[in-house]
């Protein structure tokens, strides 16, 4: 049975499940080549591979239950596999399942025997033109334990007329690399390997449109915005587990809320259901009967109202006036501080104009002539490889002129093509980012913009609600 929420965006089945699915898997970049690689291992007898990855979670189990249902389907009974993810075994106990795994009926007690039994199923295969793999999942736990390494390396040498019974695969994290490598007589006998990285912004765009295609979804629909696939990518660092994790949640919470399509605010939400946050939306403040409004880069954007319980509404008011008293404290000492800069301004005005009036003397106009530049200006404008012409002097007292260092302090920002809160988004980007301002500007409410350079040689406005001059 479909979940309700998966039919509100018109699911077939659960394109989001975390549990390795073969029929999921995106077969693209690096997970195609290293699918490549397997069956190359597997088809030319090469004996051993070596698969790691950067972190956890970037599908290494998904890609080799795949090789098994496609070896499945290609050799059919002649298709043998053991497929070991927990190896905090001991050595005998490794030997016994696999054993188990390969024959298809119970095991001995003794190793020997085990070995034995192991190898004469193995060329019976053989000789039927059938093919075996032996894989160890999770093999970073091994780390350390090289009794258990080298009865693995060991197994691998199971050979019948000079080419190996099967194809032995070793699976783990970052560790097991330098471990094996560490172990030349094991590394040597894993020819073929593949090292999985986190995916690029592209990749995880490109996964979850695979993923909810597969589950049904119109090709012609679209559920997820730009940004809010790029918030996924930017949360979840490229690992799989954690996109398919995340947007899942995406669209329980875009279901929640009725929404047309998942953005910023279904993104903010399933993070903090992730996080285990009670309160979704925590800038998002209860009122009783008239619409709110929320900003993020100086925007007001209307939203539904929420029915509070009177308790709780209470509750949340009494908590909202304590928090105010200190606020309202600061805001009278910077008013009254404010006041004696403005009194002292006006009281001692002799030394203040002297040295507004010489810093006047030193600033030129952007659009300044020729005529009205200083020798010093000219020699300046030489030792920077300036022609000496009126636009590239211009230029150069226009840069000096102005320079500021913005720290982004908002989750989220929007940069805007042009200084105006109306003017179309042309990129985002994140809290604790500096920019460098290059001019400003205000709007007809007063509102100061910066312009600022993007990626090439493009730029944008950004609004002095989102970011602080350092």
């Amino acid at each position: 049975m479909i979940e309700p929420y998966l039919k509100y965006w018109g699911l077939e089945k659960h394109p989001f499940l975390l549990a390795p699915d073969s029929n999921m898997m995106y077969m693209a970049g690096q997970y195609f080549e290293c699918f490549e690689r397997l069956k190359y291992a597997v088809a030319t007898q090469k004996g051993g591979v070596l698969i790691v990855s950067e972190d956890a979670g970037l599908g290494k189990t998904t890609i080799l239950l795949k090789l098994i249902d496609e070896l499945k389907q290609k050799y059919n009974d002649t298709f043998r596999y053991a497929f070991i993810d927990h190896p905090t075994m001991n050595p005998s106990q490794i030997i016994s399942f696999i054993t188990k795994e390969i024959l298809g009926v119970s095991h001995y007690d003794d190793k020997l025997k085990n070995i034995i039994a192991l190898k004469d199923a193995l060329i019976e295969l053989k000789t039927r033109g059938g093919k075996a793999i032996i894989i160890v999942d999770e093999a970073q736990l091994l780390c350390g334990k090289n009794d258990i390494l080298q009865e693995l390396r060991i197994l691998i040498n199971l050979n019948y007329e000079n080419e190996y019974l099967h194809t032995f695969i070793l699976s783990g994290q970052k560790p097991l690399w330098d471990e094996i490598k560490n172990l030349p007589e094991f590394w040597q006998r894993l020819p073929v390997k593949y090292y999985f990285m986190p995916l690029r912004v592209d990749e995880t765009k490109e996964l979850i449109k695979f993923r909810l295609n597969n589950a049904g979804l119109n090709t012609e629909r679209r559920i997820f915005t730009d940004d809010a696939l790029e918030l996924i990518h930017r949360h979840a660092k490229g690992s799989p587990r954690t996109i398919i994790a995340l947007a899942d949640m995406a669209l329980l919470a875009g279901y929640a809320d009725r929404a047309g399509i998942i953005g910023f605010k279904e993104i903010q939400k399933a993070l903090d259901m992730m996080s285990g946050k009670g309160e979704s939306l925590p800038y998002i403040v209860p009122e009783k009967a008239r619409e709110r409004t929320v900003s993020t880069d100086g925007v007001k954007t209307p939203f539904k109202n929420i029915k509070m319980s009177a308790n709780k509404y209470e509750e949340t008011k009494n908590t909202s006036e304590t928090q105010t008293r200190p606020f309202f404290i600061i805001l009278a000492f910077l008013f009254f501080m404010l006041l004696g800069g403005v009194a002292y301004h006006y009281l001692m005005p002799t030394k203040e104009n002297n040295s507004t009036k010489h810093k006047a003397e030193n600033t030129r106009p952007v659009n300044v002539k020729d005529s009205q530049i200083s020798e010093k200006e000219k020699v300046g404008a030489k030792d920077l490889n300036y022609t000496l012409t009126d636009e590239n002097l211009t230029a150069n007292l226009r840069t000096k002129a102005y320079e500021r260092e913005l720290l982004v302090t908002k989750p989220v920002v929007n940069i805007r093509s042009a200084p105006d809160i109306t003017a179309p988004r042309i990129a985002m980007i994140f809290q604790g980012e500096i920019l460098k301002a290059k001019e400003e500007k205000r709007d007809s409410a007063g509102n100061v913009w910066y312009k600022v350079p993007l990626y090439g040689d493009k730029e944008g406005w950004v609004s002095e609600i989102v970011v602080r001059v350092r």
